[in-house]
């Protein structure tokens, strides 16, 4: 995926965490998230030996949640 593609899927969602709905979809299931008006959040860059660099993005609240690959809805 592009840089710019990666940046509309965080602007998307990003823009549904302050809505307060998140819906997200794998291929067999999906689950609606609903953030607190209070969360935590974590910003993490890591730099692996083999030179690969990634940015991580923790956001956190009261509640129950499946993880997985998800897709933004």
């Amino acid at each position: 995926m592009s840089r710019e593609e990666a940046a509309d899927k965080m602007r998307d969602l990003a823009d549904k965490i302050a809505e307060g709905r998140v819906e997200l979809k794998t291929q067999n299931d999906s689950i609606e998230l609903r953030p607190s008006a209070r969360v935590d959040f974590e910003l993490e860059v890591e730099e692996e030996q083999d030179g690969d660099i990634s940015i991580e993005v923790e956001i956190e609240w009261s509640g129950k949640a499946k993880s997985g690959d998800v897709e933004i809805n």
